[in-house]
């Protein structure tokens, strides 16, 4: 009686005797003249998302962070700004801590990018509306986050 041999289906040329020798040899072997099996490569300590996610075209992907203590209500403000939340495995991941050592938790979340750039347009045109009277010198009453003002004295020695 013939014992069955281990083929490694990765070269498709390594025969094992043992289930564990197989193991051994596929967490080294390359597939060959394959290509399209083999993962990209992402050396270790390289930048990379750490939410990544395959992202559909027309959306805009942002993460929030959820029960952080300086901003509570993040996540709900931005589901009432329109956002979804997307339901990959990394969401809820820890990404800091509070002062009183609570978690805090991100959520990726995602909204049309139609409405992302009308949301980016608003705030360009308030952001240029104060730019405009702090270039003009004239400063609206009700306007907030302006600048102030600068004064510049001179001595003349003689």
């Amino acid at each position: 009686m013939t014992e069955e041999k281990h083929k490694c289906e990765n070269c498709n040329e390594a025969e094992f005797d043992t289930p564990q020798q197989l193991r051994g040899h596929q967490m080294k072997c390359r597939p060959k003249d394959n290509e399209e099996e083999r993962r990209e490569r992402v050396p270790f300590g390289s930048p990379e998302q750490k939410l990544g996610v395959k992202q559909e075209p027309g959306f805009h992907y942002r993460v929030f962070n959820d029960n952080w203590r300086k901003e509570p209500g993040r996540v709900k403000r931005a589901i009432a700004a329109g956002y979804e939340v997307v339901n990959d495995d990394l969401s809820g991941m820890n990404v800091g801590t509070n002062d009183d050592g609570s978690e805090i938790k991100a959520v990726l979340m995602r909204i049309p990018e139609e409405w992302y750039k009308e949301d980016r347009g608003r705030k360009a045109r308030e952001l240029d509306k104060i730019d405009e009277q702090i270039h003009g010198g004239k400063f609206d009453e009700g306007l907030t986050n302006t600048y102030g003002s600068v004064t510049i004295e001179t001595k003349v020695n003689k």
